[in-house]
């Protein structure tokens, strides 16, 4: 029975009994196979408190008991591990050219498409009686590179581009 009020287990408890053989089982070596010894009498599956195990009732079910007498160390899914010709063919990027080596007038709009923004806002937190025309050329200046790239998007989409490149 469960304590309810989650206060510490006495230690004559039957969970005590039973935590004490997970971990034993858990800290036991997986390629040796259990002993009689290790589970508890009546716990074990396939059995019953009256008689012996049912031969067989430790392989799940469905499977042939043989299956396993036969290979004991059956691999699963997480044991896979891939090598070095696993490739398929995916895709591989080229590398990316320099940050400086784009078209000029390019670099220059992003720059001051990100920059002319910042400008104003640090204006606005230390420098609030800045002259006007400073204040007016940050956002026509902002505005003009923010046209000029959207000006530079494509129009059309290219029939024989799969979106692999940005």
């Amino acid at each position: 029975m469960t304590n309810p009020f989650h206060e510490p287990a006495e230690s004559g408890d039957s969970d005590d009994a039973v935590w004490e053989d997970l971990v034993r089982r858990l800290e036991a070596d997986p390629a040796t196979a259990p002993d009689a010894t290790d589970v508890p009498p009546g716990d074990s599956p396939g059995t019953d408190d009256s008689g012996p195990a049912l031969p067989g009732a430790d392989t799940p079910r469905g499977v042939d008991p043989q299956l396993f007498q036969m290979h004991p160390a059956l691999t699963g899914p997480r044991d896979y591990e891939g090598s070095e010709d696993d490739d398929d063919g995916a895709f591989i990027p080229e590398d990316p050219p320099a940050l400086g080596s784009g078209n000029p007038l390019l670099n220059l709009a992003w720059i001051c498409a990100a920059g002319a923004p910042m400008a104003l806002l640090l204006l606005a937190i230390f420098w609030r009686r800045a002259p006007m025309p400073l204040w007016i050329g940050l956002v026509v200046l902002a505005v003009a590179a923010a046209v000029f790239l959207f000006a530079r998007l494509p129009r059309h989409r290219q029939d024989d581009d799969d979106g692999a490149r940005v």
